[in-house]
């Protein structure tokens, strides 16, 4: 056992009688109250059936498990160095652990933090560095204060016994705002269980009302008493014949003086699509996500948050919404998989190169004046747009007409001299110039001076 790993065991076996008691996972799973004020089971696990919410979560999902996310190393002029050979660029870039690819293990750990409110990563050490990243579902860890304020995680698997990692063998990744206890974020399925909830059972109210033929609650009235086995007859005759979309066009016949009689308000009067609708908005300000990437482009196109028109709007989803998780991202990887002295040199950074792209148009002004200004080569704008290199492409060019202040005079005297002027004439021609300079400062100020009597 080396040494690292008997200091790890000491410290771990010396914070065993600072565990809460009890399961902490099933403590945190039976406390959880699922059940929202619109009768709809609403938790981390059934959420995602409503389909707009497992859009937002799928988009913000996605958007993180696909930019790239690279590993730089500080160069000592201030450039930066994409250390594409350090051990910890392959572990985030390709493969965290055996059974994941990189895009699958971000995707699976934001999803548990857009539900639960933490996402959690168990750090394998191995060898001289971290051999593997691997996630661990919520309800199975429960974060907790040792004695000595040091953050320590019970983790109590479905198959295995409990164990308590340390601080240095977590990847935690939290939700905002934080729990009471300032360890653990806390989950927007639960805070806004209502929101949610509205939006799933008037989903299910729409379904289960055009699987009856879009028709309100309806009763059968005869004008002599029946008994229960005949009322029972009735009613499984007429369901089988008119109940249902396949039936809702068929005709059909009354007998015995028996007539139809509707209690409620149809689906109009009681506005359900309306809520409906107003619950998708709600539920896509709740994830960050513009409505028309959800696929709801009727009321998404006007001005918010994130700006007019579209492109505005998809600009503003990543500069609001993605950018403070990128950054959360970022901030977690380095703290968690580095020490003091590595983050000196290296950090973690996500792309977002790609998703600021405008429209080609755009681009294409964008890089003309990268290149007229001398901010980018040919060949480096070439490679932004996955174009082979060209000779000569290398070399930066910049404006002539621009030129620093301190040499004006330099740039006079050189041009001067290129229209084969004498040595006098040359002079003459800077004091002409220094003379029609001075004068027009003279003027400059006199009119000040005017003003400021006048005022």
């Amino acid at each position: 056992m080396g040494v690292l790993s008997r200091i790890a065991n000491e410290r771990r076996a010396s914070i065993a009688g600072a565990l809460p008691p009890g399961d902490p996972g099933l403590a945190m799973l039976w406390g959880m109250s699922s059940l929202s004020p619109a009768g709809v089971v609403v938790s981390p696990e059934t959420y995602r059936t409503c389909p707009e919410a497992d859009a937002c979560v799928s988009l913000i999902e996605d958007t993180i498990a696909t930019l790239p996310l690279d590993l730089y190393k500080r160069a000592p002029n201030g450039d930066r160095i994409r250390a594409d050979d350090h051990e910890l660029h392959g572990l985030l870039h390709d493969k965290p652990n055996a059974w994941q690819t990189s895009a699958e293990f971000r995707a699976m750990m934001e999803g548990f933090r857009q539900g639960y409110g933490n996402a959690y990563a168990e750090i394998v050490w191995g060898g001289a560095g971290i051999r593997a990243l691997e996630p661990l579902h919520p309800l199975t860890v429960f974060p907790f204060w040792t004695q000595t304020r040091q953050v320590a995680y019970r983790v109590t698997p479905a198959n295995g016994s409990p164990r308590t990692l340390l601080a240095g063998e977590m990847l935690h990744l939290r939700d905002t705002p934080f729990q009471r206890d300032l360890i653990r974020g806390q989950s927007r399925v639960e805070r806004h269980r209502e929101t949610l909830g509205r939006a799933m059972a008037t989903a299910e109210y729409l379904s289960r009302f055009f699987a009856n033929g879009a028709t309100p609650k309806t009763f059968l009235e005869t004008p002599e008493k029946l008994t229960e086995t005949q009322r029972d007859e009735i009613r499984k005759q007429f369901e089988q014949r008119h109940a249902g979309l396949e039936n809702a066009h068929r005709i059909g016949v009354l007998q015995g003086g028996m007539s139809i009689k509707q209690i409620g308000v149809d689906n109009e009067k009681a506005q359900a699509v309306e809520s409906y609708n107003l619950a998708v908005r709600q539920i896509a300000s709740l994830f960050g996500v513009p409505l028309h990437m959800i696929g709801e482009t009727s009321k998404s196109v006007g001005s918010g948050a994130g700006g007019t028109g579209i492109e505005q709007q998809s600009i503003g989803f990543l500069t609001y919404n993605m950018r403070p998780k990128l950054v959360m991202w970022e901030q977690a990887l380095n703290t968690a998989l580095m020490s003091g002295n590595m983050r000196a040199q290296y950090y973690f950074e996500f792309n977002v190169e790609g998703l600021l792209r405008g429209d080609f148009k755009s681009r294409m002004e964008g890089f003309a004046l990268m290149v007229q200004w001398g901010l980018a080569t040919a060949n480096e704008i070439r490679r932004l747009m996955n174009l082979t290199q060209v000779a000569g492409g290398d070399e930066r060019l910049l404006p002539l007409n621009m030129v620093p202040a301190t040499r004006i005079m330099d740039v006079l005297l050189k041009n001067a001299g290129n229209d084969n002027k004498t040595a006098a004439d040359q002079k003459d021609l800077v004091d002409t110039a220094t003379r029609a300079l001075a004068a027009l400062i003279a003027e400059h100020n006199q009119r000040g001076r005017d003003l400021l009597r006048a005022a």
